[in-house]
């Protein structure tokens, strides 16, 4: 029997460098969390349902109520997609995931989660038929898409929902607006699948998102003016979300909202919404030393000690997705204290103790997390002059593990 890829490309992730013998999968990953979490030196994620929970009913609550279409993608800003589609599967106003890369909707789906899920992205025609039997709902964003779309619906598959991506002036992805009615009339002719959805992404800039969803309110009434039937429309990202509330139609399309921030660190909403951070980044100190007044710390000497003082050593650096601009003023919290970053580099970061220390080697340090204010996403993004995404580059490999917090 052939072999699909997704089946392949797991069946290989799971034999031996050395030998090739096949290990279970779930061995691997029992081998894998055995070396990090709390038993462990490496870093890991600890995930909150119950933040996840409340930060869908206040992205809903923004909205009036609007369901939400949870868009996780990278990784769930490096969170972890399928940690965070499993909480999110169970709750009432989540209408369903939104994923960019084909692989990752496969993964989202084979993990078990129940809810619809819409592919933003392209994909690869190797896997079209694997996404279609697996429920999946493709995005319509080009000619070319719509010929690979077509290309798996004449191989007899049962028919299916597609939603179509129209690019109302982002210039990323989609169909250009003043090109996507005579097109949408083409796929709505199709008897082969069927329009279950139309969508849109908007800037940032408050005038012109406005004009774009002019834009695209134009196009839908002209679509339904002719009988075609259009499905669900969504077009709010986070910032719309807060921005304008004419754009959360008939559901919205919150990312960052999700994981507990806003999408600006000074947004004027930051005060009126209950967010709550969804995540604690921790790992624990493998080394303590003493500096003499002089010596260095990093590659590029980027912090000299000016007296006898004490510093940690913690297992993660910009290669696990840590910022390396936390050594310009970040903070990490070691029991119940606060220790400034003088140093990050691609595996490790380094602490300053000052010049008396209880810290010892093994103890957990918490680099983000929803307490005190300067290890939250916002008070970490502030304390380097950054952004609330910063989350975005964290390694995959770092395990993940959900609790109640």
């Amino acid at each position: 029997m052939k072999k699909s890829r997704r089946n392949f490309i797991r069946e290989s992730a799971c034999a031996t460098a050395a030998g090739g013998m096949a290990i279970p999968f779930s061995n691997l990953i029992s081998a894998n969390k055995e070396i990090h979490g709390p038993g462990g030196i490496n870093p890991w994620l600890e995930i909150s349902k119950k933040a996840y929970w409340n930060n869908v009913d206040v992205a809903s609550k923004m909205a009036k109520g609007k369901p939400v279409l949870a868009v996780l993608k990278n990784n769930a800003y490096g969170i972890g997609d399928i940690e965070v589609s499993r909480i999110l599967d169970g709750h009432p106003q989540i209408t369903g995931i939104a994923l960019v890369k084909e692989e990752r909707a496969l993964a989202v789906r084979n993990a078990g989660v129940k809810k619809p899920i819409l592919l933003m992205g392209d994909f690869d025609s190797v896997l079209g038929k694997d996404l279609v039997e697996s429920n999946i709902t493709l995005s319509v964003h080009s000619y070319e898409s719509l010929k690979k779309i077509q290309s798996i619906a004449h191989r007899g598959i049962v028919k299916k929902k597609v939603q179509l991506y129209i690019d109302t002036g982002l210039g990323r992805m989609g169909m250009p607006y003043h090109q996507a009615y005579e097109w949408g009339k083409k796929i709505a002719a199709e008897d082969t699948f069927s329009i279950g959805g139309v969508f849109t992404t908007l800037t940032s800039p408050i005038d012109f998102a406005n004009e774009q969803l002019d834009r695209f309110n134009t196009l839908v009434h002209r679509l339904k003016e002719v009988g075609i039937h259009v499905g669900k429309c969504h077009a709010a990202p986070s910032q719309s979300i807060l921005d304008i509330p004419g754009s959360h139609l008939d559901m919205v399309r919150p990312g960052i909202l999700l994981h507990g921030s806003l999408p600006s660190v000074d947004h004027i909403s930051s005060q009126e919404y209950s967010l709550q951070p969804s995540f604690r980044l921790k790992a624990r100190v493998i080394r303590i030393e003493k500096l003499r007044k002089g010596d260095t710390v990093g590659f590029s000497r980027f912090y000299t000690a000016k007296k006898e003082e004490w510093i940690a050593t913690i297992p993660i650096g910009w290669a696990d997705g840590y910022d390396s601009r936390s050594e310009n003023g970040a903070k990490v919290l070691v029991g119940n204290q606060l220790f400034p970053v003088i140093n990050v580099n691609a595996s490790h970061c380094n602490l300053l103790l000052g010049k008396k220390t209880t810290v010892k080697v093994g103890d957990i340090a918490t680099l983000i997390g929803p307490d005190p204010f300067q290890i939250t996403p916002k008070g970490f993004a502030e304390s380097i002059k950054g952004h609330n995404y910063l989350q975005i580059n964290f390694k995959e490999s770092i395990p993940k593990y959900v609790q109640e917090f």
